[in-house]
């Protein structure tokens, strides 16, 4: 029993002097190392997957608390169950404790590694890390600032870092299926409605798209596009890099004396950086067409393909083949039914006056830019909204202005709305390239008028301003009204330019004495000269002799401040206006 008792007691002092021995002073606790934890999915074993996924993590310290992470991704072959020796992986520093990574596949199936360690409190200078910031391991912790993965002046050592890290972190091997790209084409952004083409066309066409990829929409290196037929692979031809749209053209060498299907030249960008992309075939003239595009990514795989018209059961894309050298543009529109056409009186009168002309008017096209608008305030407010006519292609550049590219010579006659985006835009380029025009419009009433439409004249008419009078009365006379004597005459502003002096015909309505429309004067710009003026010697109406025609010094546009067709008094005379304007001016036969 005494022995039993000695070793009790000798047992008990032990542990007793055992445990007072850690709280002396020159003995602290050692730094405990942070753990990390890292997490995909809540499932045991990790199914492959698509490239884009959303990683979670955390870290626990036992005697501190965690401050932020290191979290490395990488392709790294062989996949590693530890961190490598020395570490010279790249990490980002972070204090959150998820992200959404888009793995850069470049195969169709590939696996990356996802590293992640917690750093704790033991190092006092997280404060001056940035979200974001590199970090190396290797030789010695610091902050990459030149990222050239080489320690060097422009660098920051971080004192301390390696002993706050955790050594061993967390490790996450992600094998990953390519998802194959999709591609849509493109809506408003206003009311996400699809922009269709317009259900006939000449030979150009403008169709824009948007591709996208799960795996990182810079993964689609390029697109493919077919007519009609895509069942043979000559069908397609692809675009290499990313662009938005193509825009296809046949020239007028091409199409004047073919039939059925041609090739068509394929243009990605806009004016003034147009790019010829080569040529695609089977584009059928005179007929309905189809048109296919397909989005291609980096690891070989195409999406499904969407054509235009989106529904070819409901909708049609008809390429009509230019007939003749002139387009006869119609922006005077009337309202039946309530959708807006050209009005039928004004384009049967110069159709009359155009086969007389004969020479380049013989033939022409008749592009109705007001067609389907349906109210007067509708067509007023079209570049408020964006909204232009059903026939008016959406990417005005570069369509609209190819479409003008066609023809050597274009007439555009409006009302008192004319469609002034569609012309600032078209005519501008269309005249750069060497095209003539003629422009005849009216304008709003001074109490609507807008001068930033009116000054939109100025991107393609020679003109330097509009007169702000307030319509003419009897007794106050002015440079703008809203009406015109029957009779009265327009002349030449310099009698010996051998111009024909023009005359105001009878008006729609039989026995009236006015032709009711919204005139007012025109002021030049520098390079340009007036070629006609209002008679106003028999009326007192008006302030002196109001300018309203000018042409451009290069003699390739023509501005009428009124509706030519009502000047019909005398068809020879309006017959000499349009030959001295084609013939002498523009220098057509």
């Amino acid at each position: 029993m005494k022995i039993f008792y000695n070793l009790g007691i000798f047992f008990i002092t032990v542990l007793l002097f055992g445990s007072c021995s850690k709280q002396f002073p020159n003995q602290p606790n050692p730094n405990a190392l942070p753990q990390t934890r890292l997490w995909l999915t809540p499932e045991p074993v990790l199914h492959e997957s698509i490239s884009r996924q959303h990683v979670y993590w955390y870290g626990e310290d036992p005697d501190g608390r965690v401050i932020g992470y290191l979290i490395a991704v990488g392709n790294l072959k062989p996949a590693p169950n530890s961190l490598p020796f020395p570490d010279t992986l790249t990490y980002t520093w972070t204090t959150k404790s998820d992200t959404l990574l888009a793995l850069p596949l470049r195969a169709l199936r590939d696996s990356f590694t996802v590293i992640v360690r917690a750093v704790d409190n033991t190092f006092k200078s997280a404060s001056l890390l940035p979200e974001g910031a590199i970090i190396k391991m290797t030789p010695q912790p610091y902050w990459d600032l030149d990222t050239d993965s080489v320690l060097s002046g422009s660098d920051i050592v971080l004192n301390g870092f390696q002993t706050a890290a955790d050594p061993k972190g967390a490790i996450l091997l992600l094998p990953i299926r390519n998802t194959p790209p999709t591609v849509q084409f493109a809506a408003n952004p206003v009311d996400s409605i699809t922009y269709e083409q317009p259900d006939t066309t000449f030979t150009v066409a403008t169709f824009s798209w948007v591709g996208h990829d799960l795996d990182g929409d810079a993964t689609i290196t390029d697109y493919r596009i077919a007519l009609n037929d895509t069942t043979l692979p000559t069908s397609w031809i692809t675009i290499n890099g990313s662009p938005k749209f193509v825009t296809l053209s046949v020239p007028r060498s091409v199409s004047d004396n073919a039939t059925g299907a041609v090739s068509a030249t394929v243009y990605t960008g806009t004016y003034p950086n147009l790019q010829n992309r080569g040529t695609i075939s089977g584009l059928k003239l005179d007929a309905t067409n189809v048109f296919y595009v397909e989005a291609h990514d980096i690891a070989g795989e195409y999406s499904k393909a969407v054509h235009m018209p989106s529904d070819t059961t409901k909708k049609k894309w008809f390429v009509k083949k230019p007939k003749g050298s002139t387009l006869l543009i119609a922006d005077y529109d009337s309202y039946i039914g309530g959708v807006g056409h050209a009005d039928t009186s004004v384009l049967n009168a110069y159709r009359s006056i155009f086969t007389d002309v004969g020479g380049v008017l013989s033939t022409f096209d008749v592009l109705d830019v007001g067609y389907g608008f349906s109210s007067a305030q509708d067509k007023y407010t079209q570049s408020l909204y964006q909204k232009y006519g059903n026939l008016v292609p959406v990417n005005l550049n570069p369509a609209f202005i190819m479409t003008l590219q066609l023809y050597k010579f274009v007439y555009w006659f409006s009302d008192l709305y004319p469609s002034y985006t569609p012309a600032r835009i078209g005519l501008f380029y269309y005249l750069q390239q060497g095209g003539k025009a003629i422009f005849s419009t009216t304008f709003p009433p001074y109490n609507i008028i807008s001068f930033p439409d009116v000054q939109a004249l100025n991107d393609f008419a020679p003109i330097d301003s509009v007169s702000s009078d307030p319509l003419s009365t009897s007794s106050n006379p002015t440079n703008a009204d809203s009406r015109i004597s029957v009779g009265t005459k327009v002349i030449p502003y310099d009698t010996t330019s051998g111009y024909p002096v023009l005359t105001f015909g009878p008006p729609p309505i039989p026995g009236a004495q006015y032709l009711n429309f919204n005139w007012r004067r025109i002021y030049k710009r520098a390079d340009a000269q007036y070629i006609y003026k209002i008679d106003s010697s028999s009326t007192g109406r008006y302030l002196g002799s109001p300018t309203i025609a000018v042409i451009d010094n290069a003699k390739t546009f023509v501005l009428f401040a009124l509706p030519v067709h009502y000047l019909n008094n005398d068809h020879t005379a309006l017959k000499a206006f349009f030959h001295k304007v084609i013939v002498d001016e523009f220098g057509f036969q």
